[in-house]
């Protein structure tokens, strides 16, 4: 999008462009000229987003539109303004940054990181060039910034960038098998030449690739690592010279020192960067070779890879040979751990084959797959595999295995290429993508000029494949993927195949364009019930398992980052196909959607919805073909009604809660986070629109998507399973969980997937009016319902019941626990009872007040004012709105058989209103957020007359009845006081199961405190999710939960466990340890508290806005905007500290016994803080004498100190004797010494006074000569004995020198 001068640009995008000569001003509106060679204005290209930090990469072009040359045109010519390009920029910024850094807009200190003038980088390639071996068949003619051609795609490769393309499902970044050693990306060690160090990026040009490194801290900044481009060589009897193997797609790491691309003569090729990262062994046999799926590659290209200074380490050619080029490649590796229930830690070497590559002490195996997207339409999916020397790091073995599956994305017009490619004369089709598509022979290859809309979601494992706009039916129909048989002619089954066709054709007509989705779940079980594939055989073609129609309103798909298809957007529900599309104009930001499994299953009316597509004897399932419908419309920001070229979206589905968007300011950030709430989405930060404020963000959720439903006599006899219970497309939907987790302890930890099979239908909120036809390979599905956000879901303590809240919508509903699970449990005395208890809307906030089922709402009412004035104004738009807390509680209904026999529609409870409640403050306190537990706690902001709210600084109140109410369930709202003191006003509140302990969280901190009416004391405070190393904005906790005494809490990327000290004591600190288990952003290299070799190294993940569930299979639930995930809980200082929270302390001896002896220091002094120093004594046979030293004087272990000294005195004399010894003060030696006396332990201390002796050195002496002193006093005739038997042996010693001793002794 244009970005016209008439307005400021943003100061940071300023200092990009001065900094480097540009002479446009970006501070006057003057600057933007209508004379001379007219308007200046700056264009955003290739926007890239990066997949897991908060950064965005893009090249800014200086253009000029030449006034003078429509001027000299014909009177009337509609010709219009021809930019002209003066200078471009490289520009990497970064956003949500936190707050003094926003304000500094010098790059490398601002938000800008990195500007390289694109004028400088050809010099910098030609001078990388030019080191190469003259035997090479790369062209020699210098590059310029034309020859390069226009950027196509900018591709992030730092260290970050590198793990969640290589490694993203095995959650570590380690070569080493050991579990404490140092984190590194793919290598333990760091070679020149190699990517993920500084700032690294991979630019495609029209037909050049280069991966280059910029080091602001370095005197030449930038350093190319790679320039890929095509080989010359002889054609036409040596008469020609032609360019072979052009780089046709953008790079992709393999590792950190290995890229694959794809090139125009349909092969990809795996390109090692580091020659020296090759394995001594293999470097030979590995140099140059190709797949025996294709022709291989002449001995002289062979030997002018082995003698440059990079190499193509394999090449292989997918089944459509060289006249189809691979213009995308696609990472299709999810996002989680993928559980092959090995008891090894292995990789099968094919899908659908036997054998297996085995990881072993000395070689780790990773498992990628790949998917190829060539020119033609057709895509293929690869695994390969990749054998690292854990040592060093370098590579031992790459084996790329045949094609696993075929995906036609076009359709029944996907035709393989029978002949070369069309030259570039006959390239230009009129029509559009379309246009001739449908002929035999294609002018060109549909993707030859257009970069295939190809994106992979690694939470859900869903590949999604956009379509243009005015697609034909063919396009969508893959009846050649069914194989089906033929239908006998003027058979009922082939008219109503003919009546099928001309429905769907009807049906794509007038489309935007589609949407098609893969299961690779799905796609993975076909393939494992199919024969592999082989140079003979051709893989298995797989449809799609559900297309999407678009509406017209949207731009046109083709056109590159116009949408951003597939992404887990998180008002949306995970089982919903949804789209981020720009309107026509590019002046707003459409989110169009369509649900997918519960739409199906209510169309069908069926129980059971599998939340996972499923094949049925190898066969794949119908297709689905259901019209997306518009959610959300937000307006994007603009400076002018006109602008020369269309805004640009780009947005990481690894990170799918920020969306980039180019604008006339700049790029503004979407935040799709904040759920319903659309206006609170746009961030300014980046742009130059500073006269807009940025809106303040919306509140912290109120509960997770997904709630646990016990197990026991709820959800049937003899069910003890837990179970899930969600809401998606209004219905509510329950599930029972299975043990999932098949890791062994000597794995490395990862996350899993926990599945919903087969969920149950339990009630609609909705009566879904579905409608549906089946043909012989597809289902069309009409929904006339919109697709609705998941609302948040609350339960009661009691466990009766619970909230569902819509926060977007402020709407609240109360369902009934026993009679939502009475089709589950399949009593049918309880079918005619509604679950359905209580709804209400414009509403506020909502919680849960004590056990008794009473519950608190705030509610936006209109209230009188009084004339006096004595109801002050507190919002200057609204002069009647105010927020009001109303109390209700629920009553549950008794109904008699005979009433149900009857037919009769009962509710299950009903709502009994008891008042409002007075806060404390009148009316100059503004009710803002409600918290539940054992007191209703009102978050409150204070105002003035005439004055709009402080949401910024509050306070918090905590309300409950009085005494004598509750003894005479008195339930009003009068009855309700303020207890305790308040607090600040808090993002989240959480009490434990016992009413004692509170956790409240503020930002980022969070403060526990220890309720014991009246006194309420806090116990401690941590920072617990904190900023980032890169200077980003510090992640507020979105999640707090105690389960067994351990608080859980999370912020939008990471989950944390904070261990509480000894309660037991009230004179004793609590102390408070704190750990990340899974963490996605800036992962430190142990944990986040006190370094050591033993601390929790976190789990690096993908989450999305986890919350905290439960217990299950000796891991964590969570529940996140994508599904559930397992997080593990396998460290042992994790699992010991649980179990001694939850009073499981025989258990915990078994994991305190299990821990090396290496670690017993660590593990004491974690146990202490616990309030378990017993234990630390007891188990830890491992602990160093000054710490077991230390423990029994302190806890006054005098039993094994004197242990101790009677078994191990000689050895504790030797290694203690230089201890704290101080001229003038008492040795340590001597402080066990006076320590044991004050213990009555003469016979002890008698007994180290020999030993004293026994190691007869004159520091030693004199502590026995004082030891033997004190006994004296006691003893008079042992101490004395004692004396003289250190005098004699002091004699002996120094016979002609005593003064010394004497003096020291005196």
């Amino acid at each position: 999008m244009t970005m016209g001068t008439s307005l400021p640009l943003h100061p940071s995008l300023a200092a990009a462009l001065t900094a480097h000569g540009s002479d446009i001003d970006v501070g006057s509106p003057s600057s933007q000229q209508q004379t001379g060679i007219g308007r200046k204005t700056s264009i955003l290209h290739a926007l890239s987003i990066h997949p897991s930090l908060s950064r965005v990469a893009y090249l800014a072009e200086d253009v000029a539109s030449d006034f003078g040359a429509r001027n000299k045109s014909k009177a009337g010519s509609t010709t219009s303004l021809q930019p002209t390009v003066k200078n471009s920029r490289l520009v990497i910024q970064k956003f949500d940054c936190n707050v003094e850094n926003v304000s500094s807009f010098v790059p490398s200190q601002g938000n800008v990181i990195v500007t390289l003038n694109m004028n400088d980088l050809p010099q910098h390639i030609n001078r990388f060039r030019q080191h190469k071996s003259k035997n090479t068949k790369i062209s020699n003619q210098p590059f310029t910034l034309a020859t390069l051609g226009a950027l196509k795609s900018i591709t992030f490769l730092d260290r970050d960038a590198l793990f969640w393309q290589t490694r993203r499902k095995y959650g570590t970044q380690s070569n080493s098998n050991v579990s404490d050693a140092v984190l590194d990306v793919n290598a333990n060690k760091s070679y020149k030449g190699m990517m993920g160090q500084c700032q690294c990026l991979g630019l495609q040009f029209t037909s050049v690739l280069v991966i280059l490194q910029i080091d602001d801290t370095n005197s030449h900044p930038v350093t190319v690592l790679c320039c890929l481009e095509g080989q010359r060589a002889l054609h036409n009897n040596g008469k020609d010279y032609v360019t072979q193997h052009v780089p046709s797609s953008a790079a992709l790491p393999v590792t950190n020192s290995i890229i694959v691309y794809g090139c125009s003569d349909g092969a990809m090729r795996f390109h090692s960067l580091v020659p020296s990262m090759i394995y001594k062994s293999k470097s030979d046999t590995l140099s140059l070779f190709e797949s025996s799926s294709s022709s291989p590659i002449d001995e002289s290209e062979a030997k002018a890879a082995k003698n440059s200074r990079q190499a193509t380490i394999k090449s292989v050619r997918g089944p459509n040979g060289r006249n189809d080029p691979v213009v995308k490649i696609v990472n299709v590796d999810p996002a989680y751990n993928e559980n092959y229930h090995n008891e090894q830690d292995t990789v099968p070497a094919h899908i659908g084959g036997s054998t297996v590559t085995v990881s072993n002490a000395t070689v780790l195996v990773l498992s990628s797959r790949l998917l190829t997207v060539c020119a033609s339409g057709v895509a293929f999916l690869w695994q390969v595999d990749i054998s690292i020397d854990r040592a060093s790091g370098t590579l031992r073995d790459l084996n790329v295995l045949p094609p696993l599956a075929r995906l036609d994305g076009l359709g029944s017009l996907t035709v393989s290429p029978r002949k070369s490619p069309s030259p570039a004369s006959r390239s230009t089709r009129v029509g559009g993508f379309w246009g001739s598509m449908t002929t035999k022979e294609p002018i060109v290859a549909p993707y030859a000029n257009i970069t295939p809309v190809v994106f992979y979601d690694p939470h859900r494992d869903q590949l999604i494949w956009t379509l243009p706009y005015a697609a034909p039916a063919s396009a969508i129909v893959h009846q050649r993927e069914f194989k089906l048989n033929s239908l006998p002619p003027n058979s009922p089954a082939a008219k109503k195949d003919v009546e099928d066709r001309a429905f769907v054709d009807k049906w794509a007509m007038y489309n935007g364009g589609f949407v098609k989705m893969w299961s690779m779940s799905l796609v993975d079980t076909i393939v494992k019930s199919t024969t592999g594939s082989s140079s003979h055989r051709p893989p298995p073609i797989i449809p799609p398992y559900a297309t999407m129609k678009l509406p017209l309103s949207l731009m046109c798909a083709s056109k590159p980052l116009s949408m951003v298809p597939g992404l887990a957007c998180a008002p949306l529900p995970a089982s919903s196909l949804s789209c981020l599309c720009l309107s026509k104009d590019g002046t707003e930001l459409i989110v169009v959607s369509a649900p997918l499994t519960s739409s199906v299953a209510a169309a069908s009316d069926d129980q059971r919805v599998p939340q996972s597509p499923k094949a049925a004897a190898g066969k794949p399932p119908k297709t689905i073909f259901i019209e997306s419908q518009t959610c959300h419309m937000i307006p994007l920001p603009r400076s002018s009604e006109a602008s020369t070229t269309p805004a640009l979206l780009s947005a990481s589905h690894l990170s799918p809660d920020s969306v980039a968007v180019t604008t006339d300011n700049g790029v503004a950030m979407v935040k799709l986070v904040n759920g319903n709430c659309w206006e609170y989405a746009i961030d300014y930060t980046l742009m130059g629109k500073i006269n807009v404020l940025k809106p303040s963000a919306s509140a912290v959720p109120a509960g997770p998507i997904h709630t646990i439903i016990s197990g026991g006599p709820v959800g049937g006899v003899g069910n003890n399973r837990p179970g899930v219970l969600f809401v998606e497309n209004h219905s509510v939907l329950a599930s029972r969980l299975g043990s999932s987790r098949s890791s062994i302890e000597n794995r490395q930890p990862t996350v899993e997937k926990v599945d919903l099979a087969d969920a149950m239908v339990l009630y609609q909120l909705e009566k879904a009016s579905y409608t549906t036809r089946d043909t012989r390979i597809s289902k069309i599905v009409s929904s006339p319902l919109p697709v609705t956000s998941p609302p948040r879901l609350i339960p009661s303590p009691s466990g009766r019941y619970l909230c569902l809240l819509w926060e977007g919508k402020k709407k609240y509903d109360i369902l009934h626990a026993g009679s939502l699970l009475v089709r589950e449990t399949g009593d049918v005395r309880g079918q005619g009872v509604s679950p359905s208890c209580d709804s209400g809307d414009n509403v506020l906030s909502f919680a849960w007040i004590g056990d008794d089922d009473q519950f608190a709402v705030l509610r936006q009412v209109e209230v009188d004012f009084g004339q006096d004035g004595e109801v002050a104004d507190p919002d200057t738009t609204d002069t009647k709105s105010r927020p009001r807390v109303e109390l209700f509680k629920l009553a549950e209904v008794e109904v008699g058989a005979a009433e149900l026999a009857g037919g009769a529609g009962v509710a299950a409870a009903t709502t009994v209103s008891v008042g409002s409640l007075t806060v404390r403050g009148g009316d100059r306190v503004v009710p803002q957020v409600l918290f539940g537990g054992p007191a209703l706690c009102v978050g409150c902001s204070i105002t003035s007359a005439n004055t709009m709210p402080d949401t910024e600084e509050g306070m918090a109140y905590f309300y409950s009845r009085k005494s004598g109410a509750i003894m005479e369930n008195d339930d009003r709202a009068s009855t309700y006081m303020t207890v305790g003191t308040s607090i600040p006003c808090p993002d989240l509140l959480a009490w434990d199961d016992d009413g004692l302990l509170c956790a409240v969280a503020i930002g980022s901190r969070v403060a526990i405190y220890l309720s014991d009416p009246p006194k309420f004391t806090l116990l401690g405070s941590v920072n617990v999710v904190g900023g980032s190393r890169l200077g980003e904005a510090e992640q507020p906790i979105i999640s707090l939960k105690f389960i067994h005494g351990v608080l859980y809490c999370s912020g939008p990327s990471s989950v944390h466990v904070v261990f509480l000290g000894n309660l037991a004591e009230d004179d004793t600190v609590c102390e408070l340890d704190t750990y990340t288990i899974a963490s996605s952003r800036s992962v430190p290299l142990q944990g986040t508290d006190s370094p050591d070799n033993f601390t929790p190294t976190p789990v690096i993940a993908s989450l999305a806005q986890p919350h905290i569930l439960t217990y299950h299979s000796g891991g964590l639930l969570v529940s996140s905007d994508v599904g559930l995930r397992l997080l593990p809980l396998s460290h042992p200082l994790i699992r010991i500290g649980t179990l001694l929270a939850a009073n499981l302390t025989e258990k915990a001896r078994k994991w305190i016994f299990d821990t090396p002896k290496a670690h017993h220091d660590f593990l004491a002094q974690f146990l202490i803080r616990r309030g378990r120093a017993d234990l630390a004594i007891r188990d830890l046979n491992g602990l160093s004498l000054e710490v077991l030293i230390d423990l029994c004087i302190k806890y006054e272990r005098t039993s094994e100190l004197e242990n101790l000294i009677n078994t191990h005195g000689g050895q504790v004399v030797k290694e203690i004797s230089s201890w704290a010894r101080e001229e003038g003060g008492y040795s340590a030696i001597s402080a066990i010494g006076l320590y044991m006396l004050g213990k009555n332990k003469i016979d002890c201390v008698t007994r180290l006074v020999g030993q004293l002796i026994n190691c007869g050195t004159d520091e030693v002496l004199v502590d026995a000569i004082k030891l033997a002193t004190l006994i004296g006093a006691l003893d008079q005739n042992g101490g004395g004995t004692l004396v003289r038997s250190v005098i004699d042996y002091v004699n002996q010693k120094h016979p002609a020198n005593q003064v010394t001793l004497v003096s020291s002794v005196n």
